[in-house]
């Protein structure tokens, strides 16, 4: 057998679902060290048949390769960054000592390169790929879970304020309460400020809506000069430019950090897109008519693509059938 073979052999292990973790490990280096491994591996990929596949839509999925190649990358490009800020930062120090020593005017000149230098804020970022969670532990010591295809941001000064994160995607909360520190997020629709407390925002903007669910603690919308507040078992909800308060039940919209997707009257249209950001999947409906009919139900992330959308079957008019790697149609079923 020759090396293609083995390394062939390894690739549809993987998404069979029947690599180690040693063996895994062993594809991740061999992919990182020439890029003509990743440009083999994406070419071979392409032309796997689905039929080959025993468990094509397996947790451990392209995505999440993906993930584990990029994140080395990104933690040291992050890195990188903060060492030529800091080698700037020192150069200038360096440069301002020497004027102050020459000139006489020490005290001006480090109050000037004090200012300039603390407008110098670096952001880290985590990104989270369809198909994947993560979770976070923030310095201050709160922990965030973050969905599928989703994105948080929060600045190098992170403690030396009030501590402000930027998200774009759905995210679930457990603040750690420090006095005189308010934590606030920051969507595109409003901001939530909060000293402790759990809470789940859904800031996807393809849902064309803003949702925020209190589940313990306190909280305040903040959208422009309104500061709302939110008591625990409320949902709070900004769409079409209005905003409403209602009284759900609130646990069930921070399940999906368990692997649990418990969905109340829903859209179809919504539930396949959380599907596809699931599974990593792509999924088109054919008829428009679908798009808009509500669907209450839970699913399991054990649960494959396949047994969801059979679920779909028995209890919508619809068929489903795939049509490519990670592609589906779901059309009326006449």
């Amino acid at each position: 057998m020759n090396v293609n073979d083995t390394i062939e052999g390894k690739i549809c292990d993987y998404f069979n679902g029947k690599l180690s973790a040693t063996e895994e490990a062993e594809l991740v280096q061999w992919l990182k060290l020439d890029d003509e491994n990743m440009a083999y591996f994406l070419n071979f990929k392409e032309k796997i048949d689905p039929q080959e596949i025993d468990h094509p839509l397996l947790q451990s999925s392209f995505a999440e390769l993906k993930n584990k190649l990029l994140i080395n990358q990104e933690f040291n490009a992050k890195i990188s960054s903060r060492v030529r800020r800091l080698q700037l930062s020192f150069s200038r120090i360096a440069a301002m000592l020497l004027v102050a020593v020459i000139a006489g005017f020490s005290l001006a000149y480090l109050l000037i390169e004090f200012d300039a230098s603390k407008k110098d804020v670096v952001w880290f970022e985590t990104h989270v790929p369809r198909g994947e969670k993560s979770q976070l532990i923030l310095p201050d010591g709160s922990k965030v879970w973050l969905n599928s295809e989703s994105e948080i941001s929060y600045p190098s000064d992170f403690m030396n304020g009030d501590r402000i994160m930027k998200l774009k995607g759905e995210a679930y909360f457990e603040v750690a309460k420090l006095e005189n520190k308010p934590f606030t997020v920051q969507t595109n629709n409003y901001n939530i400020r909060v000293l402790g407390t759990k809470f789940n925002v859904m800031a996807y903007p393809d849902f064309n809506r803003t949702e925020t669910s209190l589940i313990e603690g306190k909280i305040e919308i903040q959208k422009g000069e309104q500061s709302i507040p939110v008591t625990p078992g409320e949902i709070f909800s900004f769409a079409n430019n209005k905003y409403s308060i209602k009284e759900a039940r609130v646990s069930q919209t921070a399940k999906w950090k368990d692997d649990i997707f418990d969905f109340d009257r829903i859209t179809f249209k919504e539930l396949i897109t959380r599907m596809e950001r699931w599974y990593d999947v792509d999924i088109e409906i054919k008829n428009q008519e679908l798009n808009e009919i509500l669907y209450s139900g839970i699913f399991k992330n054990e649960e494959t693509i396949w047994e969801v959308l059979n679920t779909f079957q028995l209890t919508l008019p619809i068929r489903c059938s795939r049509v490519g790697f990670r592609k589906f149609v779901i059309e009326t079923n006449k």
